[in-house]
């Protein structure tokens, strides 16, 4: 294990993690000073963004917990992104509330014995389906997006796309318990992270930055899982 995983593990398996990231994210929220007047986005945004990290922290550690708090987390982001004009972040979350539930019926059927799910690896086949279903993703989000008409820049409609993408294959790997999908979690966290800096969430910011460490220390996690498997 060298330097970088081993601080990731090390911070990740820390009892006060959770506690340190709710916190993080309670003073963004404040930050906006909500008190003045009653912003729907900054709230869904603070409601989603408190149960998305406590589900993201769970999945790491292999627990199917994670699922059911992620059922909540999908549904109040959902409507903060819609408020936001994020169609490409928005979509996915319909498609991550099934998966959700598909996930908690699969993970129950695959854990050890100390109730952690088991982990596969991805093969060079199925990594090429994974490429291919990016690809068709992204045409279907700019697909929609003008469906809808929303109205996005260039850079948020181009980013939007990769956010859908990226959001869909990786939600898919994740259910079936394939640990590459952390890999594609930190592309899609780091576009999100600069997505709601460019139209001013604070929030959502500072979740997926927080999201962003979590799916480094999931890669060190459910690697280590795997090599003992």
């Amino acid at each position: 294990m060298n330097k970088l995983s081993y601080i990731a593990m090390l911070i990740g398996r820390n009892k006060f993690y959770p506690y340190f990231c709710v916190i993080c994210i309670t003073l963004a929220f404040l930050y906006t000073d909500p008190f003045t007047y009653l912003n729907l986005r900054y709230f869904s945004s603070y409601i989603g963004a408190f149960c998305g990290l406590l589900c993201v922290i769970l999945l790491a550690k292999r627990k199917n917990m994670g699922n059911v708090l992620g059922m909540f987390a999908v549904m109040a982001e959902c409507y903060a992104n819609y408020l936001g004009n994020n169609i490409g972040a928005g979509l996915p979350t319909f498609y991550y509330f099934g998966s959700h539930i598909i996930g908690l019926m699969a993970w129950k059927k695959n854990q050890d014995n100390d109730k952690n799910v088991k982990v596969r690896s991805l093969s060079e086949t199925a990594f090429l389906y994974v490429l291919i279903f990016l690809i068709v993703a992204v045409f279907i989000n700019i697909y929609l997006t003008h469906a809808i008409g929303v109205e996005n820049t260039i850079y948020q409609l181009v980013t939007n796309c990769f956010i859908f993408g990226l959001g869909v294959v990786a939600q898919l790997l994740l259910m079936m318990r394939y640990s590459f999908n952390w890999y594609l979690w930190i592309i899609l966290n780091v576009l999100v992270i600069g997505l709601n800096i460019y139209t001013n969430n604070i929030v959502i910011a500072t979740q997926y930055l927080i999201y962003l460490f979590n799916a480094i220390y999931g890669i060190c996690e459910w690697k280590q899982s795997e090599q003992k498997q």
